[in-house]
């Protein structure tokens, strides 16, 4: 394969962001192949840092498994953007950059003259996105928010759980990845708009909005709007429960854990086949599936409970039927599939040591994506201060003597 460079290869991006939203709305842009400066607060860094699990459970500011994951390949300097000693400095980075990532609340970056409107002036290619949980305008725009604030607000909470329980949210930090990836799409977006017109722009992204996008919201909002029905939580069965509706989407028991069985829109009678049971290939069945849940799920768990979850989801691939197993995050990594695209790759990080790290999880046939370690806390401080940008050796200590840097 002809390696012609990634796709973002000479494209510079200030990362001023902490947590996991900017993290990994650079992380993409960086594993494209631009070069990520890292911005972080003296001493203490990006908010990341002191997220764990830490290696041997011993917090420390490099081994955040949070932070080592979220910054592989970037660059970090230390500078307090917020202080009006560092103003000047931060202009000479954004003269030197093509895109500026933040998550400053609303209001904050004009207030400390780093808004959209003075960095343009310095440098009309900028593209600033900007990170929050409720956008730059409307009511909410100031509230404080977290991942769960925008998992309650989205309306996907409301929808995840069972019906008579209590809206659940779902693991990690699903409205701040969302939030990143739609900046880096936009950012991405932009850069094209640059190549045509010359000029930058100020990207508006909401984790909210972020995550409303990304759950079928569109479809339940409609339906209430119309017929002024409330979607309601249905456990791990599809939402929809129309009698007519396909089923079974859900999660049921096997001999030694769990499996989602689903049904085949190309073959609907394979679960009957798979089974054995003539009742699930049935016309009173497959005319009225989802009126017949219960019913077939107790079917299903029934033949289910003398297979293993690998049993399982080979037989049911054999037929064309998508039955498959509930990983452990231990069968994750050592998943053949992962295994041969090489998803998981190992990193040597000065303190860390080596361990495997998810990759991408896409790929370029021009290119292959470059397994290089998060950066210590400031470590290209001389990179890019005196090398880059020819700040003597003297001002840097006194910089530093000051906490600016």
């Amino acid at each position: 394969m002809a390696n012609h460079g990634l796709a973002l290869d000479g494209i510079k991006v200030l990362d001023i962001t902490s947590g996991f939203a900017g993290g990994y709305c650079t992380k993409i842009l960086r594993d494209l192949g631009a070069e990520v400066i890292k911005v972080e607060i003296p001493e203490s860094g990006d908010s990341c840092r002191s997220f764990g699990p830490f290696l041997n459970d011993d917090p420390n500011i490099e081994t955040s498994a949070p932070y080592l994951y979220l910054n592989a390949g970037k660059k970090s300097i230390t500078l307090d953007v917020c202080r009006p000693e560092s103003r000047d400095v931060f202009h000479s980075l954004c003269l030197e950059s093509d895109i500026l990532v933040e998550n400053y609340k609303p209001g904050k970056m004009h207030q400390i003259g780093l808004g959209y409107e003075n960095l343009s002036t310095i440098n009309p290619t900028l593209i600033m996105c900007s990170l929050t949980y409720f956008g730059q305008f409307g009511p909410y725009s100031q509230f404080e928010g977290s991942d769960i604030v925008s998992y309650a607000m989205s309306g996907y909470m409301h929808l995840t759980g069972d019906e008579d329980r209590e809206p659940l949210k779902a693991g990690g930090r699903q409205a701040e990845y969302q939030c990143g990836l739609a900046g880096s799409m936009s950012i991405l977006a932009a850069l094209l708009n640059r190549s045509l017109t010359g000029t930058g722009d100020h990207i508006d992204v909401s984790a909210t909005e972020a995550l409303t996008s990304t759950f079928d919201g569109v479809a339940y909002f409609q339906t209430y709007d119309k017929t002024g029905d409330n979607p309601m939580r249905a456990g791990t069965r599809l939402i929809a429960r129309e009698p007519t509706g396909a089923y079974p989407s859900t999660l049921l028991p096997c001999k030694d854990g769990w499996v989602h069985v689903h049904y085949s829109p190309s073959n609907p009678e394979g679960i009957g086949f798979l089974t054995g049971s003539d009742r699930l290939a049935s016309d009173a069945i497959m005319k009225r599936m989802r009126e017949h849940a219960d019913e077939i799920d107790e079917l299903i768990t029934e033949w289910l409970q003398n297979h293993t979850r690998s049993e399982v989801q080979t037989l049911a691939q054999e037929v064309r039927v998508p039955f498959t197993m509930v990983q452990s995050i231990e069968e994750t990594i050592s998943d053949p599939q992962n295994k041969y695209r090489n998803y998981f790759m190992p990193m040597e990080h000065e303190i860390a040591g080596k361990m495997d790290y998810p990759t991408s999880p896409f790929r370029l046939k021009t290119s292959e994506w470059t397994p290089l370690p998060a950066p210590l806390l400031g470590q290209h401080n001389d990179e890019i201060y005196v090398t880059k940008l020819k700040i003597d050796t003297n001002n840097m200590a006194k910089m530093k003597s000051a906490g600016i840097i």
